[in-house]
């Protein structure tokens, strides 16, 4: 038994890393993040209306490109959460369902990854590294908790270029043909990979092309297989760009949504968006659910293998044309580009829109660590134990800092309309022990956070811009500071809603008060 462990040592150690990185995406998942994002609750409620009714909440009858707000949401998770709803949750919806695509893609991610940089670089140890740093790190472990449609963006390219490192392997045509199909379902992850992919596969395709390792034909072949599998993603840029009349395919009513994140592209600033989107990526922006300022993405020790890294990176590309040698690394530093240009065209201080660029990170950070090993040869043992312990003590901080600390509610207030806290308990409360009271819930004047709990068919919903003072949501109602104060209501107030807080305190009206953080309730005998 101990010899066989010694000779599989390497399949054991991946085996227990990929049972850690289950447990660290699925550990807690209903409650942390501590809060509902209003995107995960939009995303919720629509996928309950089509799963149920086959209408989104605007009740537009099987949307290609739901609408949201005054966007819209990436076709792929809001369908995977229908089929969920359908099959799983017998047509309910719960914090878990919705979540789980992320945590899902998260594992694929783990498993993608890993295999990618072990045919890069074709040694146990590095793929080790691999493995390690996408089981630990903050980013792969927040963003694979939280329903954020685009996110799944990252899982799939990381599939897609794991198929096409396999084509550049064994240069087999069925292989070619199934990377332009996962490329083409990457484009139904998130609306800025309709100029990232196309950008990368056309500097892919040159560079393939010029070290023989495709020809001209198989590049059609390969554009055909991504058009083919991303034909409803076309037909709807065609019906966005061109202001067309709708279009019924399969079932499906591709139309253009009432807001257009493409208007939002701008060649202004390009540099120092670059630059700020670099930063951000690499630390923390000012979305909590994705990072954290003391750990930053990826820890702090990571930025100087990652920057090196790059560097090595474009080294290795321009001494590719002197040796008339591909290298495999290029597909990464080609899609960074690709990444963080289009990124940079429509400024944003969210590292979301980037979320797909942190897969070339990991080949960064590798790449980097290599170079460092080839440098230190004399110091090398000495170089990786210390890195080890130091990314030991950092591991430690950041996972007992985030499942036993870390809290959404702590770090933002009411004003910021972003997040919700579940009231599930406070309505079980008031219906066990206040008897039938109607129940006005502060959520601050985003009635999908109310509707993610309590969903009610979008023919009977009113939306807020056009409710009637005489339209009601049954049994729970919006509260804000001109809602009216009743005996026979019950008040569930956030603890930092000031302006309500104040307004009953005015009305001279007696009333009780319990204490559920983060919410007050308040009630009259």
């Amino acid at each position: 038994m101990k010899n066989l462990c010694k000779q599989n040592w390497y399949q054991i150690t991946l085996l227990f890393l990929f049972c850690v990185t289950v447990f660290l995406r699925f550990y807690k998942l209903t409650v942390l993040p501590d809060v509902l994002h209003i995107d995960e609750a939009a995303l919720g409620y629509n996928s309950w209306c089509l799963a149920n009714y086959g209408t989104d909440r605007y009740l537009n009858v099987l949307p290609f490109y739901p609408q949201n707000f005054y966007g819209g949401q990436s076709p792929l998770y809001t369908y995977l959460v229908v089929l969920l709803i359908k099959f799983f949750g017998k047509g309910n919806l719960s914090v878990f369902l919705v979540r789980f695509p992320a945590a899902f893609a998260s594992l694929l991610l783990w498993i993608t990854g890993t295999r990618s940089m072990s045919l890069i670089f074709d040694n146990k140890k590095i793929t080790l590294a691999a493995a390690l740093f996408l089981c630990f790190c903050p980013y792969f472990v927040m963003s694979g908790r939280y329903a954020l449609d685009c996110n799944l963006m990252l899982c799939c390219i990381s599939c897609s270029v794991l198929v096409l490192l396999l084509y550049l392997k064994t240069g087999k045509l069925h292989t070619l043909l199934l990377s332009g199909v996962c490329f083409g379902i990457s484009l139904y992850s998130y609306a800025l990979s309709y100029l990232i992919i196309p950008i990368f596969l056309v500097l892919i395709s040159l560079y393939m092309l010029y070290h023989k390792k495709i020809t001209f034909p198989r590049i059609l072949l390969w554009a055909v297989s991504v058009c083919i599998t991303a034909l409803p993603v076309i037909l709807f840029a065609y019906t966005l760009l061109f202001h067309a009349e709708p279009i019924q395919f399969l079932g499906f009513t591709i139309s253009p949504i009432s807001g257009n994140r493409m208007d939002e592209i701008s060649f202004s600033s390009l540099g120092a968006n670059l630059w700020n989107n670099l930063k951000i990526t690499l630390t923390y922006s000012i979305y909590p659910m994705d990072s954290v300022d003391k750990f930053y993405t990826l820890y702090p020790v990571s930025i100087p293998f990652i920057l090196l890294g790059m560097l090595c990176s474009v080294y290795d590309f321009g001494n590719s044309f002197r040796t008339r040698c591909f290298h495999s690394g290029t597909v990464y530093l080609f899609y960074f580009i690709s990444c963080s240009f289009v990124v940079a065209l429509t400024p944003t201080d969210h590292l979301y829109r980037a979320n797909s660029i942190y897969i070339c990170y990991l080949f960064f950070f590798l790449r980097g660590i290599r170079a460092c090993c080839d440098f230190l040869t004399v110091y090398r043992k000495a170089f990786l134990r210390i890195l080890a312990y130091g990314y030991v003590l950092w591991i430690a901080s950041f996972m007992r800092y985030y499942y036993t600390i870390y809290s959404v509610l702590d770090l933002h207030t009411y004003a910021n309309s972003f997040y919700f806290a579940d009231i599930s308990d406070i309505v079980t409360y008031i219906d066990e022990n206040l008897g039938d009271k109607e129940i006005y819930a502060d959520c601050v004047d985003v009635e999908e956070f109310l509707y993610f709990y309590y969903p009610i068919s979008p023919y009977e919903r009113v939306p807020l811009s056009a409710r009637e003072e005489d339209d009601e949501i049954p049994k729970h109602y919006i509260l804000n500071a001109s809602t009216p104060l009743s005996p026979s209501a019950a008040y569930i107030v956030r603890k930092e809603n000031q302006e309500f807080i104040s307004y009953l305190n005015d009305s001279g009206l007696s009333c009780h008060t319990v204490e559920f953080s983060p919410y007050y309730l308040f009630y009259f005998d």
